[in-house]
């Protein structure tokens, strides 16, 4: 059998079996080259030219169908959920299946406590710390009665100014009908009734209509409590009996929304976890970010929910830039008279006093929904309702309040539906006006898009919904509960030795 040569790639074998071409043959593939590169060449720069005509706001009828399909990709990257629907109503909303975090998307078969995130012990404590607070004539409150004989229909909280500090009213009231048979709104937090197998441990006492109904005013004499500090006193000592209370103080929340709230005894709770406003009024010591939990105000002003257009939006709203409120505050408040003297002329800024009556309240309603921004500036405190008064009104908010913690901030980008602005540089003259007059309506267009799908986050209500204030707040205090867990298992690593290295005590003889 003749062997292979060594020489000959195998490669090579089916080319060499080819017959040469003619010189003739090898110019008219060349001029076949040629021509091919042209024509390929040609439709190259016929394509380039539409996308750059198209790119000039023109559109082809003979537009290649990747167009649509990159104009479309570009909305979906630069628009939210409505604002595409609005672009595109022709196409299916199952686009945008997981548009919204696994959380929010909860179904409404009820409270379940296996699907729930946040076991809940909440103490029986007497009706005077909480609804006792919300009966016409408290003295004629049933004393024997803990709760709401009928929660399905529970007394109303105190309205006007009183409803933005009220996140007490709605977070205990959830948790009191968490384990209702006939709930059928969905929860976060599930009420159980054995302390030691719960996440945490809320304290149902409204802190802050506490303040508010029973403070004694400013010059009354105070030879002795009032009311208020009564109710605190009356609380310590109720809980400093609970074994839960020494074991586990950490586990424990209060609601203290108001700023001024349990003032008396805050040093005493200074290791639960607060929800709070904000942090202003509070040493580092008592609360901060690392334990506690920035609770939204629940806004006065009535959601918009008839706006839904950003362009229509837009071309409805005169005013620049809106704020009513004190102008005169003391503190971190000083920055509302200097911002004041700069942008009192402009012609399209409103920047007005304004009282918290029925018809201030209908004036700063007229004015938000007529204004393209909204100011919150830092005012005794560093937050108030007017951001989520703004929300509510899809104003978009222009925040200058350097001290500010804004609910939520770990799981909702503020930078998306809010502009930010150092205070020093609000100072600058023209700064302010100059960066929202020369502001780009698609960025604005989108803000508003954005606004129009957070403020359900901020939505204070009984029966709760999935997605709002009630459900957003219990879920910001199940992220903090890792850390207490981590906390409460380190303190128990030497309880053992520790208790070994007590002396035993000494036999007594029994004679």
């Amino acid at each position: 059998m003749a062997m292979p040569d060594p020489e000959l790639d195998l490669d090579d074998v089916p080319t060499k079996s080819k017959p040469l071409r003619t010189l003739e043959e090898a110019k008219w593939i060349r001029k076949g080259y040629v021509l091919a590169t042209l024509a390929l060449l040609t439709l190259f720069l016929l394509s380039g030219f539409g996308f750059t005509h198209i790119g000039h706001g023109t559109t082809s009828l003979a537009a290649p169908t990747i167009l649509s399909y990159l104009r479309t990709l570009n909305a979906d990257l630069r628009t939210t959920r409505a604002d595409y629907e609005e672009i595109y109503p022709e196409f299916e909303s199952s686009v945008f299946t997981d548009f919204n975090p696994p959380a929010w998307n909860a179904t409404t078969d009820g409270c379940n406590p296996n699907s729930a995130k946040l076991k809940v012990f909440m103490y029986d404590l007497p009706a005077q710390f909480h609804y006792g607070m919300l009966a016409e004539d408290e003295h004629l409150f049933d004393k024997t009665q803990t709760w709401p004989r009928n929660v399905t229909a529970m007394p109303h909280y105190p309205g006007g100014l009183y409803q933005q500090h009220s996140p007490e009213y709605w977070l205990i009231s959830d948790v009191l009908t968490s384990d209702m048979p006939d709930r059928t709104s969905p929860c976060t937090a599930f009420r159980v009734r054995d302390w030691q197998v719960a996440d945490v441990i809320l304290v149902p006492y409204f802190a802050s209509l506490s303040y508010n109904k029973y403070s004694r005013q400013i010059g009354t004499k105070r030879h002795s409590l009032d009311r208020n500090q009564e109710l605190q006193a009356e609380l310590l000592a109720f809980l400093k009996a609970q074994p839960a209370w020494t074991a586990r103080r950490e586990d424990h929340v209060v609601v203290i929304h108001h700023p001024n709230s349990m003032v008396a005894m805050r040093k005493e709770f200074r290791r639960v976890m607060f929800v709070v406003a904000d942090f202003g009024r509070y040493g580092s010591e008592v609360a901060n970010l690392m334990k506690d939990v920035v609770a939204p105000y629940k806004h006065v002003i009535p959601s918009f929910s008839e706006d839904t257009n950003a362009a229509a939006s837009f071309n409805s709203r005169p005013t620049l830039l809106f704020f009513q409120g004190a102008i005169v505050r003391k503190e971190g408040g000083v920055i509302r008279q200097q911002l004041y003297n700069l942008l009192r002329r402009e012609p399209d800024v409103v920047f007005a006093t304004g009282a918290t009556t029925s018809a201030g309240i209908r004036s700063a309603t007229t004015g938000m929904r007529g204004s393209k921004f909204c100011l919150h500036l830092a005012g005794d405190t560093p937050s108030s309702n007017r951001l989520f008064d703004a929300v509510a009104s899809h104003c978009v908010p222009l925040i200058i309040s350097d001290e500010i913690e804004l609910p939520f901030e770990d799981v909702l980008d503020y930078s998306q539906f809010c502009i930010f602005v150092n205070a020093s540089d609000a100072l600058r003259k023209g700064f302010v006006t100059n960066l929202l007059r020369t502001f780009p309506v698609e960025d604005w267009a989108r803000m508003h898009a954005r606004l129009r799908e957070v403020s359900r986050h901020f939505e204070w209500q009984h029966p709760s919904e999935a997605g709002d204030a009630v459900h957003m707040t219990w879920e910001a205090i199940a992220r903090k509960v890792p850390a207490l867990t981590l906390s409460r298992h380190k303190r128990q690593r030497y309880a053992r030795s520790q208790l070994a290295d007590t002396p035993p005590a000494p036999n007594v003889a029994i004679l």
